[in-house]
């Protein structure tokens, strides 16, 4: 390994050698050492053998940039960590990280989990931030984990459950007690203190399923903004409140019955819309169940597909792109339950979710004949929904009879959008 002298000029004169990060002994001061890297950075670190000589393992105690860290400090600071490690044995990184321990926030380990995990690896993930924000953060967020008791949370669960809902109490507590979880999985707790406690509300299955004169209303309402002109837009016209990309969304739910995210975040290439028979094939990393799932196309399905991927910047890779990063990202589903809201409330429909389309569609199927194992296809439910035997040794894909189911419902919802026919009278 290269070396410098204790001086403060050749320090300041020190380069990466070859171009690569270079890291420099300083000579006369045990254990201390300076990285150079090839954009100019120059780091103090102290490199030193907790257990002593007979050990093998080498770790670094880092002290700060040269810039702001003169050579007389840094010399002081390594004395110091070499004289922990010989002396006292004591290892000065795991002294310094048990201080980091000591001093996390709830805030600080959320901020940890949601960019390290729940972003990465959740669904959800924006729901958990709003469910955050609106119900925890106050209560919470600069509270530290070493402060952080039994009591304390269940004592906020019941007051939440009292000012909000006993429902909002336990998804709040069911998002706390994940944030813990992933805490001890990355040592940063000893122990969950929110584990195991008593949820307050007791959840009822959703049951809301739109009547015919609702989806009626609905659909119509998407048609009237496709025609949309600046002459609207300038007059600020109610009921002109989406994009176009948005009601394709909404109509697709309704037409497939598949799930928000599946709709919005769709890919170019999971459809094939060219084919004798129209295929959008969702990959299992998209699916609820991690199911590859197939669902051939009905015309009218299709045709909404069509216009979409028309609509769809050439270069990006999805059906709905996102406004503001087309070639990266797609809508959100959170921004289709927002839209979904906006239209509900103005055409003065009970509340109703994009999720509450997908029942409609499963009721429906079920009130026109649809065998029951022939809608779990169709809507791609959870293969424990459908047995055992199955789940695991039926391979056939039921193209066929998901296609007649997805006509059925098809053919039963144009005859509810078609507008209805006037009756002429003989005048005699």
């Amino acid at each position: 390994m290269p070396s410098l002298k204790a001086n403060h000029r050749q320090i300041l004169a020190a380069q990466p050698i070859g171009g690569k990060r270079t890291r420099y002994r300083i000579e006369g001061v045990p254990g201390l050492w300076l990285s150079v890297c090839p954009g100019g950075k120059r780091t103090w670190y102290v490199r030193y053998q907790p257990g002593g000589r007979d050990s093998r393992v080498f770790r670094q105690y880092t002290i700060g940039d040269a810039k702001s860290v003169g050579l007389a400090a840094a010399t002081k600071k390594a004395h110091d960590v070499v004289n922990k490690v010989k002396v006292h044995d004591i290892d000065p990184v795991e002294e310094r990280e048990q201080k980091q321990r000591e001093n996390l926030t709830f805030g600080d380990l959320f901020a940890d989990w949601y960019e390290r995990h729940a972003k990465l690896k959740l669904k959800r993930y924006e729901t958990d931030l709003i469910y955050y924000n609106r119900h925890l953060k106050a209560e919470f967020d600069r509270k530290r984990l070493t402060d952080l008791k039994r009591t304390e949370i269940a004592r906020y669960r019941d007051r939440l459950a009292s000012k909000a809902t006993p429902l909002v109490s336990n998804e709040a507590l069911v998002l706390m007690n994940r944030v813990l979880n992933w805490a001890l999985d990355e040592g940063l707790l000893e122990a969950n203190p929110a584990a195991r406690l008593r949820k307050v509300g007791k959840p009822k299955p959703r049951e809301r399923v739109l009547p015919a004169g609702d989806i009626t209303k609905l659909w119509n309402a998407l048609a009237a903004m496709d025609t949309m002109t600046g002459e609207h837009m300038a007059l600020g016209q109610k009921g002109r409140i989406l994009s176009p990309a948005t009601r394709s969304i909404l109509r697709l739910l309704l037409l497939t019955g598949q799930r928000r995210s599946e709709v919005a975040e769709a890919e170019k290439v999971e459809l094939q819309l060219d084919a004798a028979q129209p295929v959008w094939t969702i990959p299992g990393n998209r699916t609820k169940n991690g199911l590859l799932h197939r669902l051939p196309l009905p015309p009218m399905a299709a045709e909404e597909f069509r216009k979409a991927v028309k609509a769809s910047p050439a270069k990006s890779p999805y059906v709905f792109p996102s406004a503001e990063d087309p070639n990266r990202a797609s809508i959100t589903p959170m921004a289709i339950t927002r839209a979904m809201a906006r239209v509900v409330t103005e055409l003065k429909i009970a509340t109703v979710s994009p999720h509450d389309l997908r029942r409609t569609v499963g009721t429906e199927m079920a009130r026109l004949g649809v065998p029951l194992h022939v809608r779990s296809l169709v809507l791609n439910h959870s293969p424990r929904s459908r047995g055992i035997t199955e789940a695991v040794y039926n391979r056939y894909a039921y193209d066929k009879e998901k296609l007649e189911a997805l006509a059925l419902w098809e053919a039963e919802l144009a005859t509810l959008i078609r507008p209805p026919q006037k009756t002429l009278t003989n005048v005699n």
